[in-house]
């Protein structure tokens, strides 16, 4: 019974738990030693899967000492053996070696063998990788010898974490498939959902994130079902989430693993995970916390002998004392002797990016023979950056570039930059999320950054509008994803559309209101989690319309892109084929103008305070930001129709309350780009679909009073306004339009949600329209607010719908008042049945809004073709 707990112990911990229980309490009756020790032993090997270090020591040490006590060897070794790698566990390598070392000396055959192979384990993460490599190697000779396959997949599986970790991502893969088909064949479904999240590992290494993610989550629900994920699977997850600048996601899946090790006692992953947590914080621009957190971390290892983790931690303090601008040549040698240990012992990606912080600390101290240190530090990380995963590659060719700038070769540093950016497009162009191409732009915010400025500083108009177009809202250039054509998360949002309903019918204080809450956060966690998995369908294209099928396009409309460098505006604008740059000034007094306009409006709508005083601040806003932003281009344009394209903090300003604003016809759009193709997308031919929700009161009356002087139209109220059914009349639609409750989300755009009569109608819904409508009207309050995240990539209800292939979008940044809306939107309609585009029959419909109503109507905004 004993031995059978031992080997169930890889298919099943809790059976092996239970017999090994049950051989404790029969032998004490038989007073069988050898049956004693196996079952400590079987115990202890049950606990180790479950990550409780502790307990695992305590029943290994009594296996150890009842077999010692009667002289049986063999056990007592074989006991040494486990008892070496919860020792490891417990962050005590050097005796964890100990105990490994005497257990090989009474061990002989395949026994040996399986001894030699823990040995290579317990090396690898010390550090010893050849050594561990050669281990490994020898172990599996002998398993094959002796047909021992579960052993041989064991050892297949270790050895691909190796190969992973020092870039063989071929060799790690065959590996890993050669142990998946042992386990699957010894009918093994734990050990093989293990195997699955290391081929995520090796995904993750090679930057392939959406394949890391899928074959995380299909490990996660086996291993979650069966023994619980182990803290080693909750680090992999949170160094790919960093790594994907998925932050706050990171934190949490290290904090996991930190509270995970903390009940297990596993000090050696527990060190793992404050280095991780170090990292985030780095990321997240914490530099005193990251440096804090990394030194606890490399002491930790120190004391443990841990000397390549140890000098990873060193990597992180030192890459915190030079985000925090503290670092000085000291700290520029001290990088460079890390980077050196790193690459030396085959820690090839780490040892890269510490190379490359030493070229950037170096580019930053400025003297010809930093700049020389620069070179040569790019030289050592060249190799693993030309292969490495695409942000890698991408810095490395930015500070390329920043070399060549500091040497006055701009055409050389226009070349490197130009390639970083070819590399990170096509890194971004293979992840299917919309949010995931969102926020990975945050990865080369500053190499666009950097592009852009060396355009406005060295290049023609002509050249920097075209750096505009390809560094801002790029990810809205992509091919748009569609998560809801995935059954998975089509039940989810359903089933996130019942929790809503259950909340709204829960009296206020109700026990249960708790649980729905948190039953909707991890319904909204779920299709987040699944959206991830998708891949990209296309290569990287280029960026936007040549310059002269862009003029074409406009015809008699000037174009304006307001664009934001080094804390200056720049204002680019492009009338009759021809590209004007003209410097607008610091961007603060215009974003202090925006802040006090949109907080007047707000309190104007809200009826809050003196409303004389709140007219007086809003109107002075206005004519001061029309100073600011347009006045110095009153020769460009003169008195042409707008497009606009703001740089992304100026995304909510109410544009018609701008004096050369009114009356004028302007679009909005995230960038020339972006508007080209709105412009040229074919409209459907479909009925117009008007939907209203019961709430707010004047939606009713709004679309009913529109819909009726509109032929052949589809009307949706009230109760009839359903999700699936609005999902079913939009697609195909040539015009929509929806009266109701808007949500904005800060915490996820992508939830942001129309709320309509079963739930809230969110971006993941609207992603199934095979043909979204040609114009789409949100009458409700922030429906046009979008996200600004680094690198100029907007995530809301608008920019989303532009991308999904909607031409045009109308929608408010702001609340609106119930009454003045309809209004507006039943005089705006009559407009657009005479024949006038979107942005003048909205434009005509502001200007004959006369009052206290005109701070409201004018949140809404024109998005897109017009």
């Amino acid at each position: 019974m004993a031995t059978r707990a031992v080997e169930a112990v890889a298919a099943d911990p809790d059976e092996a738990r239970a017999l090994a229980v049950a051989a404790l309490a029969a032998t004490r009756r038989a007073k069988d030693p050898d049956a004693t020790s196996v079952a400590h032993r079987a115990l202890g090997l049950a606990a180790r899967v479950g990550d409780d270090a502790h307990t695992a020591a305590r029943h290994l040490r009594a296996a150890l000492r009842v077999a010692e006590r009667h002289e049986r060897m063999t056990l007592a070794a074989e006991a040494r053996m486990s008892l070496a790698l919860v020792l490891d566990d417990l962050g005590r390598p050097a005796a964890a070696v100990r105990e490994i070392d005497v257990a090989l000396r009474s061990l002989r055959g395949l026994r040996r063998g399986r001894a030699v192979m823990q040995r290579a384990l317990i090396l690898r993460r010390l550090g010893h990788d050849e050594e561990a490599m050669a281990g490994y190697r020898s172990a599996l000779r002998v398993f094959r010898r002796e047909g021992d396959r579960l052993w041989e997949a064991r050892a297949l599986n270790n050895r691909a974490i190796l190969h992973g970790y020092h870039g063989s991502h071929r060799l790690a893969a065959a590996d890993l498939g050669a142990a998946a088909a042992i386990y699957a064949d010894l009918d093994l479904p734990t050990a093989a959902a293990q195997v699955h999240h290391n081929l995520g590992f090796v995904a993750a290494q090679a930057g392939d994130v959406p394949l890391a993610l899928a074959r995380y989550e299909q490990a996660r629900a086996v291993l979650t079902r069966e023994a619980g994920v182990p803290a080693d699977a909750l680090l992999d997850l949170a160094e790919l989430l960093r790594s994907a600048r998925l932050l706050p996601e990171a934190q949490q899946a290290a904090q996991d693993a930190v509270d995970t090790c903390r009940r297990g006692r596993l000090d050696t992953a527990r060190g793992e995970a404050a280095l991780l947590l170090a990292r985030v914080a780095l990321a997240r621009g914490n530099a005193e916390e990251a440096r804090d957190a990394a030194r606890s971390a490399r002491r930790a290892f120190t004391a443990q002998r841990r000397h390549l983790p140890a000098a990873r931690a060193r990597a992180v303090e030192l890459g915190a004392v030079i985000a925090a601008g503290r670092a000085h040549r000291g700290t520029l040698r001290a990088v460079q002797e890390v980077a050196a240990e790193l690459t030396t012992a085959g820690w090839l990606l780490p040892g890269c990016e510490s190379w490359l912080d030493a070229a950037q600390l170096a580019l930053a101290l400025g003297s010809l023979g930093d700049r020389a240190t620069a070179a040569a530090c790019l030289d050592r990380a060249a190799v693993v950056a030309r292969r490495g995963p695409a942000v890698l590659r991408a810095r490395w060719w930015h500070l390329r570039a920043v070399a060549h700038l500091a040497d006055g070769d701009v055409p050389a540093a226009a070349r490197c930059a130009d390639a970083g950016l070819r590399e990170f497009e096509a890194h971004r162009a293979s992840l299917g999320a919309t949010e995931l191409r969102v926020r990975s732009g945050g990865t080369v915010a500053d190499l666009a950054a950097f592009r852009l400025r060396l355009a406005v500083e060295h290049e023609p108009a002509e050249q920097i509008l075209q750096w505009s177009q390809r560094c801002r809202a790029a990810a809205l250039w992509l091919p748009p994803a569609r998560p809801s054509g995935d059954p998975v998360i089509a039940r989810d949002l359903a089933r996130l559309r019942s929790v809503h309903a259950d909340l709204a019918a829960a009296p206020i204080g109700a026990a249960h209101t708790g649980r729905l809450l948190q039953r909707q956060r991890d319904l909204e966690e779920q299709v987040r989690r699944r959206s991830w998995q998708a891949h990209g369908t296309e290569e990287a294209t280029a960026a936007g319309p040549p310059l002269d099928v862009l003029a074409a396009a406009l015809g008699d409309l000037a174009f304006v892109d307001l664009l934001a460098v080094d804390a200056c505006l720049h204002a680019l604008v492009l009338v009759g084929g021809r590209v004007t740059h003209r410097p607008l000034g610091p961007a603060q007094p215009v974003l202090d103008e925006l802040h006090a306009l949109r907080f007047a409006q707000r309190r104007l709508v809200a009826r809050r305070g003196h409303r004389g005083a709140a007219t007086l601040a809003a109107d002075h806003a206005a004519a001061d930001l029309d100073r600011m932003l347009l006045a110095p281009l009153d020769d460009l344009i003169g008195d042409r129709d707008l497009v606009l394209a703001p740089t992304g903090q100026l995304q909510a300003l109410s544009w018609s309350l701008l004096p050369r604003c009114r009356g004028r016809a302007v679009r909005v759009t995230p960038s020339a780009a972006t508007w080209w193709r709105a412009q040229r997308t074919p409209r459907p031919d479909g009925p117009s679909v008007f939907v209203g929700a019961a709430d707010p009161p004047q939606a009713l009356r709004e679309v009913t009073g529109i819909a009726a002087g509109t032929p052949g139209a589809t009307l949706l109220a009230g109760a009839r306004a359903l999700v699936g059914d609005v999902l079913h009349a939009l697609d195909g639609a040539s015009l929509g339009h929806i009266a109701c409750h808007g949500q904005f989300r800060t915490d996820n755009a992508l939830f942001s949600a129309l709320l309509l009569a079963d739930g809230p109608l969110t971006m993941y819904d609207l992603s199934a329209l095979n043909r979204p409508p040609g114009t789409l009207v949100l009458s409700g309050c922030d429906t046009g607010l979008s996200a600004v995240h680094p690198g100029e990539e907007l995530l809301g209800l608008t920019s989303t719908l532009l991308q999904l292939g909607t031409r045009t979008v109308v929608a408010s940044t702001g609340p609106v008042d119930d009454e003045a809306t309809r209004t507006l939107m039943t005089d705006f309609h009559k407009r657009l049945g005479t024949g006038c585009t979107e942005a003048a029959a909205l434009s005509a419909a502001l200007l004959a809004t006369d009052g206290d109503a005109r701070y409201s109507s004018a949140g809404f905004v024109c998005y897109g073709a017009g």
